[in-house]
């Protein structure tokens, strides 16, 4: 592989070997001004996806990962007398909780399919409910479907975000990083991929190991696409790349590229190695390309604290040269966070909707489209030094309101787009329902009266399929 052919491929070296180490100390001086000269030169068209053959190592077993002496903050005490609590049967008597929960009939649309012998493709997006993957993994096993043969087309690089479980059976991420999300950018058409976030470092060494093992012992990885943001025009950015243990690469980030490295190794590969040498590295994520072929394509893409106002920031035209695939059908669930905010204007949430809806479907304009609603959600009490009840600072029903106006505004909006609405609040039994699920043995709801247990969201899960009819579509994948 030569440079010119790979748009930046330099050398190889051994990251551990200290020699090694010091030789590339001389050379990396003499290396990055030989690459800006030739980041004047055009490129041809070949060179917007840069293309890196790596020899694989030997690897076997686990991923082991460098020691690291993180600190965790220490937690802030609270006073006593801010404690809250669960709300006592007594306070609960006497509201006008429904205890049952709606059969909805939903009918997500119809659809032909290009090429009916391809998987079925699900994008499911969303926030803390939909990233702890609980909804997703019951949603799979309640099509019929084992988890073997599922398989991503797009990992985020949410890897060490607190809530999220991803479809990787292991990694390793240095200190250094941190994250750009799509909801909460002030700037106009950011450029984000499909997980709707950056993971950004400018820190020299910094590092993230990922082990893309379906199953463990068993290397499956044919290939994989390394998303980043190019560089500035004139800035160099150069990164180490290895597989299994193998040999070191280096690339420098093409700044007139698609954002794009496709990774191939001599045979089916587990881990991949990324490490920051020179400059700034934006990741967004990673397109795996597997050995065998699924029975069912599922992204799932949820952020904990996020909104669908991500898709209203999204550059629409960068977000679709990440879109390595169209789906089937796409789903958002989000609302809990917009009813948290106690500026809410529902008024402007709709526009915000809107915006976000008509970016959604200028890049997935002929998919299957269903928007999940804000769970129902409690209150909880607070109590005083002395366990006295304090008068309660909002109705019982505070948020179960709020999440059933951002229900009807997500339907009603929804319709505009040709997309269903599923109301996860009616499944649980409407406004109230919280509480019900909390005394439910297993409890469905979780203490803080916000999120769900596992057997809540499986449950949930179950509903969902069964309320859409989402199975037959798989089947037929029509």
């Amino acid at each position: 592989m030569t440079l010119g052919q790979h748009n930046a491929l330099v050398t190889e070296g051994d990251a551990d070997d200290a020699g090694g180490d010091i030789l590339r100390s001389i050379l990396l001086p003499i290396i990055a001004s030989v690459i800006l000269l030739l980041a004047a030169l055009p490129l041809p068209a070949a060179a917007l996806t840069q293309m890196v053959d790596l020899p694989a190592g030997s690897f076997h077993g686990e991923l082991q990962c460098p020691g690291q002496n993180h600190s965790a903050p220490a937690k802030p005490r609270g006073r006593k007398e801010d404690v809250f609590v669960l709300p006592g049967n007594g306070e609960l008597s006497g509201l006008p909780m429904r205890g049952e929960a709606y059969s909805q009939d939903i009918f997500l649309g119809e659809r032909s399919r290009a090429d009916s012998s391809k998987p079925f493709s699900i994008g499911f997006w969303g926030d803390s409910h939909v990233a702890s993957d609980y909804f997703s993994e019951e949603m799979v096993r309640a099509l019929g479907v084992t988890r073997e043969m599922v398989q991503p087309t797009f990992i985020p690089p949410t890897m060490d975000r607190s809530g999220v479980r991803l479809p990787i059976h292991k990694y390793c991420q240095s200190a250094g990083w941190s994250y750009e999300y799509a909801y909460t950018s002030s700037q106009a058409n950011a450029d984000f991929a499909k997980g709707l976030v950056n993971l950004r470092s400018s820190e020299r060494n910094s590092y993230l190991w990922v082990d893309f093992r379906a199953q463990p012992q068993i290397p499956s990885l044919r290939s994989v696409d390394v998303l980043y943001v190019p560089p500035v025009r004139g800035e160099m950015t150069l990164v180490g790349i290895s597989a299994d243990n193998g040999a070191e690469k280096f690339v420098e980030l093409n700044a007139e590229g698609n954002g794009v490295i496709h990774v191939r190794a001599e045979r089916p590969i587990s881990i991949i190695k990324l490490r920051l040498i020179v400059g700034t590295l934006v990741l967004q994520g990673f397109v795996p390309q597997y050995a065998e072929k699924p029975v069912l394509y599922l992204d799932t893409l949820g952020i904990p604290g996020a909104t669908v106002r991500g898709w209203k920031a999204l550059n629409t035209e960068y977000f679709k040269k990440s879109n390595n695939i169209s789906y089937d059908l796409v789903i958002l669930e989000y609302g809990t966070n917009e009813g948290n905010d106690q500026n809410l204007d529902l008024e402007k949430y709709a526009a915000d909707l809107r915006a976000s809806l008509k970016n959604l479907r200028q890049v997935y304009p002929d998919s299957l489209c269903v928007l999940i609603g804000p769970t129902d959600r409690g209150v909880l009490v607070r109590r005083t030094e002395y366990q006295h009840v304090a008068p309660p600072s909002k109705s019982f029903f505070h948020f179960a309101q709020i999440h059933q106006r951002l229900g009807t505004i997500q339907a009603a909006v929804g319709k505009e787009y040709s997309c269903s609405f599923w109301s996860w609040q009616d499944a649980m039994g409407g406004p109230g329902g919280a509480y019900l699920w909390l005394r439910h043995s297993p409890a469905l709801m979780a203490r803080d009266l916000t999120h769900l247990t596992v057997p809540g969201y499986q449950l949930s899960a179950r509903k969902f399929v069964a309320d859409t009819r989402l199975t037959n579509y798989v089947r037929n994948r029509r």
